[in-house]
């Protein structure tokens, strides 16, 4: 009874209930859809950080281009544009205060590992032989040439006794033999005989024609970049032929021709094995170019432990008779630097500065735990080799490697790359900036994640102009309607005083109409907002949908329990818009008992003199 005689009195001003009920339910919409906007964008920042992540690349610019000059095949000239990068630039200047790594920048090689099975063509390449001229003369066009003796090949390339052709187009001056000598070389395919030597032989035969080959000159270098002396290449001129003499085999360069011979299979054998920290460091993964189609990835505790896993492409499964599950031996004996090639693992020179061919210095049995396919075919400087190997960085020793690098290069986007948190990036290149380090060009990839964020935070801060906007108005509102509904019924307060109510029976008359009131407007208010939280977040996304096609693209590529936050962020906005609500009744009865509390403090004689006053 006390309720509706609490509404009864309230409702004899009209005007003042309904105006308090809607104002109630503005500022409990206001809270309801700024805070529920604020979780929902905090939960979907909170998974797009588990989602996305933030990769920079790492190249050398170039420095200058040089015009080179080559002797074509009819024996004139070709000129070629040359991009020079210059001195190289190593990855310890990537070590700098600031940077924030989640995985630290540095340039990866490439190991060479023997395998079982030949992971390269041997068609017409690295041929070792011993061989005559037919006649005295220039290889400046196809030269004929009788092989006495093939050190290393395949017999149904080359046999001893075969005439084969050589050309030296490709040098600024052609090298003059001599009939009756003999000469040991390395043949590298390098197209089909032409010139007047050759006009026995039909065009369309088909005819190779190679081109000597360095072979014995190392071309080791230190951790550092620094070239390893090499006693015999400094001795004299590195040259591409030698001379066969009586005691020739006895000669330092003559036992680098034997070591070569021994070793040469060893181009063959090879297969390249990349340590890495993170498989989406690898760009053609982090694009999804690169995708493993048996298996699993990497775990990032397999990464930070060094576990002996590795991942393998489907020719090298193909290759090895390889399934997920087995292990794959991998004996290490180099390490390059160098640019990837796609189809092999090519070194300059197994040799190094000895003149020994790299010993093996680390070897470890992996298991292989995935095996992918590369979707792209074209070279982009980001591409995997064919039948490349991906295993954890941390597995093989730190600088195990230092004494057998077969070959240096540049970084480039290929081979250095590293994780900063998301969101960074501006942070990452003011401290880089500082560094004073020209030279070196880097690239952010973080699918979207920028533009994504730049939008959310938009949405974070219209979520505080909401809040704040509802509980000013709130507190405004309840202070307001709780001092004319309360103190301004001091008359009906001494009146039902003086007729023997007591003070909580004058408490349950005034404050029950005001909160019943404000219960009415909070919820409807709430439940308001909530709705219009939905379509708010819908009308944003259609704002923003080109900036974060990429973003969408890595959102619908994620697992599906990662995926789940839109819909885990409404479960918890409507416990936000609720939670509203509840904050504006319970304001309502902290307010509404204050003003109470104030009033029911005089005595009823009392209040009646401040009305006659």
């Amino acid at each position: 009874m006390k309720v509706y005689y609490s509404m009864k009195q309230m409702l004899r001003s009209p005007l003042k209930s309904i105006l308090f009920l809607l104002l109630a339910g503005v500022s409990a919409f206001l809270l309801a859809l700024g805070g529920s906007l604020w979780e929902i964008n905090r939960a979907m920042l909170e998974e797009f950080e588990d989602i996305f992540m933030t990769v920079g690349t790492v190249e050398q610019k170039i420095d200058h281009v040089e015009v080179r000059t080559y002797r074509d095949a009819q024996g004139g000239h070709e000129y070629t544009l040359a991009k020079v990068r210059g001195e190289r630039i190593p990855d310890t200047v990537l070590d700098f205060k600031g940077a924030g790594y989640i995985l630290d920048a540095r340039q990866r090689p490439n190991f060479g590992a023997l395998v079982d099975q030949k992971a390269g063509s041997m068609a017409y390449e690295f041929t070792v032989v011993e061989a005559t001229p037919i006649e005295s003369g220039r290889a400046d066009e196809s030269f004929p040439m009788r092989a006495e003796k093939v050190l290393s090949g395949d017999e149904f390339e080359l046999k001893a006794g075969d005439i084969f052709y050589i050309c030296d187009h490709d040098l600024e001056e052609a090298r003059s033999l001599e009939a009756g000598t003999t000469y040991i070389m390395m043949l590298h395919y390098i197209g089909w005989v032409h010139g007047s030597k050759v006009e026995h032989i039909a065009q369309e035969e088909y005819v190779p024609e190679f081109s000597p080959m360095n072979s014995v000159a190392s071309s080791q270098y230190t951790l550092e970049g620094e070239r390893v002396y090499d006693a015999v290449a400094e001795a004299e001129e590195e040259h591409d032929i030698d001379i066969v003499t009586e005691d020739f085999y006895e000669t330092e360069r003559g036992k680098r021709w034997l070591e070569m011979t021994k070793k040469r299979d060893y181009l063959f054998y090879t297969v390249p094995v990349m340590p890495v920290d993170r498989t989406e460091l690898l760009m053609p993964f982090y694009w999804k170019d690169a995708q493993i189609s048996k298996g699993r990835d990497i775990t990032e505790e397999e990464y930070a432990e060094g576990k002996p896993v590795c991942l393998i492409t489907e020719k090298t499964a193909l290759l090895l008779q390889k399934e997920v599950g087995d292990k794959l031996t991998l004996p290490l004996y180099c390490a390059d630097y160098s640019p990837m090639h796609k189809e092999a693992m090519w070194v300059s020179s197994i040799l190094n500065a000895e003149g020994k061919a790299y010993p093996v210095f680390d070897e470890q049995a992996y298991e292989i735990v995935g095996i992918f396919r590369t979707a792209s075919a074209s070279t982009n400087g980001y591409e995997l080799s064919d039948h490349q190997v991906i295993i954890p960085w941390n597995a093989v020793p730190e600088n195990s490697w230092a004494d057998n690098i077969a070959g240096i290069g540049y970084m480039t986007g290929g081979n250095t790359s590293f994780q900063i948190p998301n969101g960074t990036i501006e942070d990452f290149m003011a401290a880089w900036e500082k560094q004073g380090v020209e030279g070196l060009e880097i690239r952010f990839y973080d699918n979207g994640y920028s533009h994504l964020k730049n939008g959310i935070e938009s949405r974070k801060l219209m979520a505080v102009i909401f809040l704040a906007s509802g509980g000013v108005l709130a507190v405004m509102i309840l202070c307001f309607f709780a001092s004319l509904f309360i103190t301004g019924q001091r008359q009906r307060i001494a009146v039902e005083r003086l007729l023997g109510q007591t003070k909580r029976q004058c408490a349950v008359s005034l404050l029950s109409g005001f909160l019943l009131l404000a219960v009415l407007g909070a919820g409807a208010g709430s439940a308001a907002g909530w709705m219009a939280t939905g379509r708010a977040v819908k009308a944003t996304e259609r704002t923003t949908e080109f900036d974060t096609s990429f973003s969408n693209a890595v959102i619908a590529q994620a697992e599906p329990q990662e995926t789940d936050f839109l819909a885990a962020g409404q479960e918890s906005g409507a416990k936000v818009a609720a939670a509203a609500g509840a904050g504006i009744f319970l304001a309502a009865v902290l307010i509404g008992s204050g003003f109470l509390r104030q009033a029911l403090g005089k005595e009823p004689l009392q209040l009646l003199g401040e009305l006659e006053e």
